[in-house]
């Protein structure tokens, strides 16, 4: 096995133990990053000094016997909608380009200070506005399992890394589905924690009220360990849920024996495609081999695209009015600026039925939770889509007639459960698909738990995409 298919977990091992060198394993995923992420577009902004700095002051503090964090030396990348330190941060925004901030954000902050060298960051579609990774800063990031299709998006960067094989952690956020749809397009696990539970701040954005920040890795294990280090209260963020914080990392142990399990083909708007759903079925029937009670269930929700954007729109464009110079509109995004006129329209009581319908739809999914221990449904509609689009434009030879009805990721977002995405297959055209796994308020512990013994009865960490196993200066 070479170096970069190794786990987080086990190069935090072989580091630790003196086996291997911090530095070692950051060379060798710049030498990585440097052959393959041209042709893929995710990371956008390196820091190659930092990263090897960080990695030899691990080194060091190895050498002088001290006890560090399980991942001190691993290193991990940063999405491009948060801050760090004295490293650009655009937002995807070419209006941005130069945008160093002088703080980091708070889970950077102690990413570092648990030893984890940053590689940069990663691609995001302008201020995390689409479900597909590109923008004109940048470009297009390209999936890895078919070049020609989207990681998903916003954290496309992320997850694009991750299935590639360009380091083995990456920090994403997931404000409708921007972690979880990018790790269902590129075949890695992906969660997005309860609200909360890991702090946003400084970013007072639009997407303050939706946004959860959380891990994308190959392994649950390593996602849970990541958690471990980014999650805890913070004074600066007032959503930031109080402590005690358990331990992820040993959440995953124990078995599912006994659980109830709903299963649903979608949430109950929408189509699903008839090869997603196979694949989905499959992959939720393996929990009845696990020891749950599976059983197809629904709440039967509502299409909640009209609360979702009644949030969302307002916000994003108050904040590209305070942020950007008054001419920003003839610069953004053409998906992004669809919002505008749709701002215009929107009265302040569409605004508060939006949030009346959010706690509608928390009291329907909270209600159904309380008969189930999770409830299982597909992350999409339909596979993956091109690069270049908003998402997939028809499921199961029907168009959408909402940009957001394949996505069967938002709701959680406005309910603010925990959530994961776990790989289901692929598609006959090779193309991922992942199965979604929705918890109890505060209860990431059962949906960890749930994914490593899923990952355990079907693993899917060493199989890797073809441009992944393609031959490298250090191979």
């Amino acid at each position: 096995m070479e170096l970069w298919q190794h786990s987080a977990l086990e190069l935090g091992q072989l580091i630790a133990r003196r086996e291997l060198r911090a530095v070692e394993v950051v060379e060798h995923f710049l030498e990585r990053i440097a052959a393959l992420n041209p042709t893929l577009n995710a990371l956008v902004t390196l820091d190659p000094e930092g990263a090897l700095a960080a990695a030899q002051a691990v080194d060091e503090q190895l050498d002088r016997g001290e006890s560090l964090s399980p991942l001190a030396g691993v290193p991990v990348t940063i999405k491009d909608l948060t801050e760090t330190k004295g490293l650009r941060t655009t937002y995807g925004s070419v209006l941005l380009r130069n945008h160093v901030p002088t703080v980091d954000a708070v889970l950077v902050e102690r990413l570092r200070r648990a030893g984890l060298p940053i590689l940069g960051k990663t691609n995001t579609p302008e201020f995390g506005g689409k479900f597909d990774t590109e923008n004109r800063l940048f470009g297009a990031t390209r999936n890895p399992w078919k070049l020609s299709h989207s990681p998903g998006g916003s954290s496309g960067g992320a997850a694009a890394q991750v299935a590639a094989g360009l380091g083995p952690l990456a920090h994403g956020n997931d404000g409708g589905g921007s972690i979880r749809v990018p790790a269902s397009c590129c075949g890695v696990f992906g969660l997005k924690p309860q609200f909360g539970r890991v702090p946003f701040w400084p970013r007072q954005d639009s997407w303050a009220t939706l946004n959860h920040e959380g891990p994308l890795a190959r392994t649950v294990r390593d996602a849970a360990v990541l958690l471990d280090i980014m999650a805890g209260p913070d004074a600066r963020d007032p959503y930031s849920l109080p402590g005690p914080v358990p331990s992820f990392l040993a959440s995953c142990e124990g078995d599912v024996q006994g659980l109830r399990v709903a299963w649903s083909p979608t949430p109950g708007y929408g189509r699903i495609d008839p090869e997603v759903k196979t694949l989905c079925e499959t992959a939720a029937r393996t929990f009845e081999d696990l020891g749950c009670y599976v059983e197809e269930a629904s709440p039967r929700l509502d299409f909640p695209a009209e609360a979702f954007l009644g949030i969302i729109v307002p916000r994003m464009v108050a904040q590209l009015e305070r942020d950007l110079p008054p001419d920003f509109a003839a610069h953004l995004d053409p998906m992004l600026a669809v919002f505008l006129p749709y701002a215009d329209h929107l009265s302040s009581r569409d605004v508060a039925r939006a949030e009346f319908t959010r706690l509608q739809l928390y009291d329907r999914v909270e209600a159904f939770l309380q008969q189930y221990d999770l409830w299982l449904l597909p992350v999409m509609a339909a596979p993956p889509h091109r690069s270049g689009e908003f998402g997939p434009t028809e499921v199961a030879g029907h168009p959408v007639e909402s940009p957001l009805e394949p996505f069967f990721t938002f709701p959680f977002n406005l309910t603010g459960h925990p959530a994961a995405s776990v790989p289901a297959g692929f598609t006959q055209e090779g193309l991922p698909v992942g199965l979604q796994l929705v918890g109890r308020r505060f209860d990431e512990a059962t949906v960890l738990r749930a994914a490593a013994c899923y990952e355990a009865a079907r693993p899917w960490a060493n199989h890797w995409p073809e441009i992944a196993l393609q031959p490298t200066n250090h191979a």
